[in-house]
């Protein structure tokens, strides 16, 4: 695997083999590998450089014993999930483990202590006959993320140690159309108020730096979206490329991005409130995969069963956006057939008779929550030389995200 600052994403869950089928059929990722032990079942998932775990522990007892009795209290491959504090999700699926490569572990593990961090696993290595592989586990301040540290540089096997190949890769690359290359970024829900703190911590143990969503946005307060029933706050932050001690670089349109969403003051209950309620607290709320091909991307997805959150019908009736669009040289009724939202990034500084060679700007869909709690979904995204988010989208697709659950959440009581 190439170097880059995101290894893999992490979900645990109670049945493993539903959440591959799930991600294999709907959303094109291919099985590559797996582990298997006493006390765990592990797969892996891949769709380009995106990369997913899946956790399933195969005993109670490796969930509900974590100390030195307990076998799998030593495996930092898994001791993440029958940590104690991960008890109340034991019976569901969750997104709980963000895994960095880093160039200094021991580096970053005094980072976090001295950020009053917790370091579940110090740095310790795991070998097979592909070489081996520094490790370490710290808690994220985010609820329950977790991030496991790896230097990779003595390792040349597919994913890890202990894993094995599984049969079916060759097969399953030739069914790979390239339609999700890698991760564009992993969205958090946050407590109010708590950005700060928060951007902050991933600076000092991280070497992380705030990156702005777009040209709207405020330093202190971050992008507001301020509407009947959609009071937030995004703030983000990237991979800094001048850290020596933080996340190996890879290629920078590729660099993972934090977004940490949180609700605003006096606004009512909104999606972010929904997600805190129905999680249990802070945590990763959606992943976006970036595409060089949405409409391919929402059509395959389609094929598969993947159901989308659609925007409202008023956002492609609107003069200035469907000027915005014809602008960029897309067809409007494509775009709305496809339900893609479109954000442009002007150039105004070189002007040219051709316009669209002028223009950056991204393309995005969110898909339906994908677990039976509601707390997750994904996103894709499309750039073509925007860097950031654009205000027109977010505020779309929240409020669409925002009727759906309110929908639901109304259906349910």
């Amino acid at each position: 695997m190439e170097t880059g600052s995101l290894h893999h994403v992490e979900i645990g869950t109670t049945d493993g083999e539903a959440v591959v089928g799930l991600f294999k059929t709907k959303y094109g990722f291919r099985f590559t590998a797996q582990r298997s032990c006493s006390y765990c079942k592990q797969w892996v998932l891949e769709a380009g450089k995106a990369v997913i775990l899946v956790t399933e522990a195969t005993s109670k007892f490796h969930l509900e014993k974590n100390d030195v009795e307990n076998v799998s209290y030593n495996d930092p491959l898994f001791n993440v999930w029958s940590n104690p504090e991960n008890k109340r999700f034991y019976d569901e699926n969750t997104v709980f483990n963000i895994a960095l490569k880093v160039t200094d572990i021991q580096q970053v593990v005094n980072n976090v202590k001295e950020g009053g961090g917790v370091v579940v696993t110090p740095p310790t290595s795991i070998k097979d006959e592909h070489g081996e592989i520094d490790i370490a586990v710290v808690k994220s301040c985010i609820g329950n993320v977790y991030h496991t540290l790896l230097s990779y540089h003595k390792y040349s096997g597919h994913f890890l140690p202990g894993f094995t190949t599984a049969e079916n890769t060759v097969i399953e690359r030739e069914r790979n159309y390239g339609l999700v290359t890698h991760i564009d970024h992993i969205a958090f829900v946050c407590n109010q108020g708590s950005t700060p703190h928060i951007l902050k911590w991933y600076e000092k143990c991280f070497c992380m730096r705030r990156f702005f969503i777009n040209s709207n946005e405020d330093e202190d307060e971050g992008f507001l979206i301020s509407d009947t029933g959609i009071g937030m706050r995004m703030k983000a932050m990237e991979y800094w490329k001048c850290s020596e001690a933080g996340l190996t670089s890879g290629n920078s349109k590729e660099s993972i991005r934090f977004v940490l969403v949180e609700s605003l003051k006096g606004q009512g209950a909104n999606q972010v409130d929904i997600f805190l309620e129905d999680h249990g607290g802070p945590g990763v709320q959606h992943m976006g995969l970036y595409t060089p091909d949405i409409r391919a991307a929402i059509s395959s997805f389609k094929d598969g069963g993947t159901q989308f959150v659609e925007p409202p019908q008023a956002y492609y009736e609107d003069e200035w956006k469907l000027a915005e669009m014809k602008r960029v040289g897309f067809c409007v009724e494509e775009l709305m057939s496809c339900g893609v939202l479109l954000d442009t990034e002007a150039d105004v500084d070189q002007e040219t008779e051709n316009q669209c060679e002028n223009h950056r700007y991204l393309l995005q869909k969110f898909t339906k929550p994908i677990f039976s709690r509601r707390t997750f979904f994904l996103e894709l995204i499309q750039r073509v030389g925007a860097q950031g988010f654009g205000a027109g989208n977010i505020t779309a697709l929240w409020r669409a995200v925002q009727a759906y659950l309110t929908q639901n959440k109304n259906s349910s009581s």
